[in-house]
């Protein structure tokens, strides 16, 4: 690198380095890797450690911009210049006059120009935008495949997580937990046992006991043991502490492969996937993403101890761990396809390896759909011209944000700020390649956004509301315009991000399966996805409003007191009378119907003298069982101040609180 490279400098480079080595084995052939390429420096951009230069070559078209270390003064042209000034006839004027214009640069029109020529590609500024969608499909909605048997009829959360658990996989992978059991001389498992211990691990994930095997405690310990109840998992559902660890232990999908380190997990995932594609119709629109499975090894130094490949994403908040490419439905957020990321390696033996990593992930993940005619939403991890490209001649649309994958695409013209006035203006693009009309939209917020899409108008779309607090505490709500291709792409872009959020952050199966084993992580993983998807798909159908928390307790009640044994497992109906007669049976519940809150806010606890948070009666629920325990809340639907009749019921802090407040809004209906 040449100190003070400066507007005007000629300078010189690596072929590849400049054009990248598949575009500069094209131009120069075998010879591109010690090619070296001339040209003078047109701009300097930024300054300190983020400067950038752009350069116009002379052995190629269009400009580029390099950081300063991979360029190189030109000495050949400075030898050149003092050649001519030693030989020259002529007067110092005339020399100056005739010299050539290798330091003086271009006009700014001509770089303009240059700048919606990247990598050759030309691109025409559109001042009236696109007022023509090229997406002339039906927008479909999403739909469910249900049995014949009773498409219509009542259903409740277990009917869904069936819809969404490889069920017709369930027996095979009995048979080879059965087979692990009976190498430890246990007893073998049946299809209800196998349903309740994941009842149990679902249990688990919702409850607040840091300690796995605290759960089978008969009876509280300490200072707690006045407080709160056990929970008593053997004797409330019917699993020991013993039984429970010995399944966990033998819990397996698939045959041992030693070719194959990804075997243990691998099938769970391909029934997933295959499961989506025979129950699942997605809307048009669908959006991919990735998620992590957390990873922390024996060591708790975050090595890899015995996983086959650990990624590390530093802005995730769980961001050492697996990787899973994703894609998901873009109305309810449910997933479609997942992909393990194995590592280059591996992922250079998958289909579509040629193209580009985020382009093949993209066609993979959308096989199942391609000339579907549906539209792709994707992030910058996944977009580029390539891959808008391509889902064109698969017959899918492709909207994008685009970072860094900027070939052939006129990122720096758009992200010039000087060319937006206010936010919410935008700049449109369009050009043809291999047949395919590109947009490129470059949209300024707060920063300019840049995108490239083979649909969608820059007509005025749904704007961008921002809320903010004023120093009064009042709401202030401001709109940002934005254009119907950039609205739309915000409208789905967040659905797996919100999906992840409900796994790792509120459901949290991960953190509750504590294990040393790497792909009963990534079982966890895939168990929460199930749970989730299973949520989301009851409350688009039924047009609830459960929370996760509240699913998963309706869910886990439903697993753990399930009657499954000689019955048909695909089909997962509970045909005994006894149990269709049982509360837990009775769900789904709609606990807004029946909020709960803490009986220090009723008016008659005003004048108590001391800390009001510590108000307890016994609860009303828990009495009609013979049990006598305190709780905190009372229904406000069901209670009369005025009369003093106050109905109390345990709160959603412990599972009893979960099952109490269950039976109340059963009862009152």
């Amino acid at each position: 690198m040449a100190p003070g490279l400066q507007c005007g400098n000629r300078v010189k480079a690596n072929a590849v380095t400049v054009l990248g080595a598949r575009r500069a084995g094209s131009v120069f052939g075998p010879w591109a890797k010690q090619k070296e390429v001339h040209g003078y420096i047109v701009e300097v951009v930024g300054c300190g450690r983020g400067r950038k230069l752009k350069v116009k070559w002379d052995e190629c078209d269009g400009v580029f911009i390099l950081a300063p270390r991979a360029l190189q003064l030109d000495d050949t042209a400075s030898l050149e210049d003092s050649d001519e000034d030693t030989h020259s006839d002529t007067d110092a004027g005339s020399d100056s006059e005739s010299e050539d214009n290798l330091g003086v640069p271009e006009p700014a029109e001509e770089v303009e120009s240059d700048l919606l020529k990247p990598h050759g590609t030309n691109w025409e500024v559109k001042p009236d935008g696109v007022v023509v969608d090229y997406f002339q499909g039906s927008q479909s909605m999403f739909k469910f495949i249900w049995d014949s048997e009773n498409p219509d009829g009542h259903k409740n959360p277990y009917d869904y997580f069936c819809l969404m658990f490889p069920m017709s996989d369930v027996p095979d992978w009995i048979e080879k937990t059965n087979s692990r059991l009976s190498e430890l001389k246990r007893r073998p498992l049946s299809t209800a046992e196998y349903f309740r211990f994941w009842g149990v691990i679902l249990a688990i994930s919702i409850g607040s006991e840091k300690n796995r095997r605290a759960y089978w405690m008969e009876e509280s310990e300490g200072e707690s043991a006045r407080l709160f109840q056990p929970p008593a998992f053997g004797s409330r559902f019917g699993m020991g502490l013993r039984r429970f660890e010995d399944i966990l232990r033998c819990l397996c999908f698939g045959d041992d492969d030693p070719t194959d380190r990804w075997g243990p997990i691998r099938p769970l995932i391909k029934a997933l996937n295959r499961r989506r594609q025979e129950k699942v119709i997605p809307s048009y629109i669908l959006v991919e993403d990735e998620l992590m499975s957390s990873w922390i090894s024996r060591k708790q130094d975050r090595t890899t101890d015995g996983i086959p490949h650990l990624t590390k994403i530093i802005r995730k908040p769980k961001g050492v761990g697996t990787e899973v490419k994703c894609i998901a439905d873009g109305v309810t957020g449910i997933m479609l396809q997942l992909e393990v990321c194995e590592g280059k390696e591996a992922e250079s033996r998958k289909k579509w390896s040629h193209l580009p990593s985020g382009t093949a992930q993209t066609l993979r993940l959308t096989e199942h759909w391609h000339n579907s005619e549906r539209i792709v939403i994707g992030d910058s991890a996944f977009s580029s011209v390539t891959t808008a490209i391509e889902c064109y001649k698969c017959g899918l649309f492709y909207t994008g944000v685009l970072k860094t994958a900027s070939r052939e695409y006129p990122r720096d013209y758009l992200n010039d700020t000087s060319k937006y006035t206010s936010r919410g203006d935008h700049i449109c693009l369009t050009s043809t390649i291999d047949g395919c009309s590109l947009i490129a939209l470059g949209w300024k917020d707060k920063t300019v956004k840049t995108f490239v899409s083979t649909c969608g108008t820059t007509l005025p779309g749904k704007p961008h509301q921002k809320h903010r607090y004023s120093h009064s505490g009042a709401i202030i709500t401001t709109e940002v315009q934005r254009p119907q291709l950039a609205s739309q792409y915000f409208s789905a872009a967040g659905k797996i991000d919100t999906h992840n959020h409900l796994r790792q952050g509120l459901l949290g199966v991960e953190e509750a399966w504590g294990t040393q084993t790497w792909w009963h992580r990534l079982v966890a993983t895939m168990f929460g996805v199930t749970v989730v998807d299973a949520m989301l798909s009851y409350n688009y159908e039924q047009n609830a409003s459960l929370s996760v928390t509240e699913f998963a307790s309706n869910l886990a009640m439903l697993l753990i007191f399930n009657q499954l044994d000689g019955h048909d497992v695909e089909e997962g109906r509970r045909r005994s009378s006894d149990f269709l007669q049982s509360p837990v049976a009775l769900v789904p519940v709609q606990f807004s119907a029946h909020p709960l809150r803490r009986l220090s806010q009723l008016k008659a606890y005003d004048g108590t003298k001391g800390s009001k948070e510590g108000v307890r009666r016994k609860c009303s629920v828990c009495a009609t069982r013979g049990e006598r325990h305190n709780a905190h809340y009372y229904c406000v639907s069901c209670s009369d101040e005025s009369s003093n009749s106050i109905v109390v019921v345990c709160g959603h802090g412990t599972l009893r609180g979960t099952t109490c407040h269950t039976i109340h809004c059963l009862n009152a209906k």
